[in-house]
């Protein structure tokens, strides 16, 4: 959905799609539940094959914080992380939010999932020393919108 937006309204924007492709990372059993190598039922074949036709998509295969080499330039408008376990979004938020666009916005999806507790610390700490604060969703996720500092 994203892919077509893009493509339709602004097809010289790009999305950038992230993912292991091999599941979990080692995660912390003491903030995560999920265990290494869950979710590794995809391949960046079939992801790319899916969105090859909706506009400028960029697939990064790898872990985070790995996979933000090259893009330390980028600026940010919108960001997606659905990466369940608190080490990746804190490794996600470290490099996202000095390059988010004012009035750019990030959604958390598992914010407010009692399976991703490791989720929500991650946000609220980062977020602890910032003007900016999680918008809990009903749906169970959070929204962060970027002001002027």
């Amino acid at each position: 959905m994203m892919a077509a937006i893009l493509r339709d309204s602004n097809p010289s924007k790009s999305l950038v799609l992230f993912d292991t492709f091999e599941g979990m990372p080692q995660t912390d059993p003491a903030k995560d539940y999920h265990k290494q190598g869950e979710f590794g039922d995809t391949s960046a074949e079939a992801v790319k094959e899916y969105v090859s036709s909706h506009g400028n998509c960029e697939i990064r295969k790898g872990y985070m914080p790995d996979t933000f080499r090259g893009l330390e330039s980028s600026q940010i408008a919108f960001v997606h992380i659905d990466v369940d376990i608190h080490r990746s979004i804190l490794d996600s938020l470290q490099f996202v939010w000095p390059r988010l666009s004012v009035g750019g916005f990030i959604v958390f999806d598992d914010y407010g999932f009692p399976s991703c507790p490791g989720a929500r610390f991650a946000v609220d700490e980062f977020f602890s020393g910032e003007a900016s604060v999680p918008l809990c969703l009903h749906t169970g996720q959070a929204v962060v919108f970027k002001g002027k500092a």
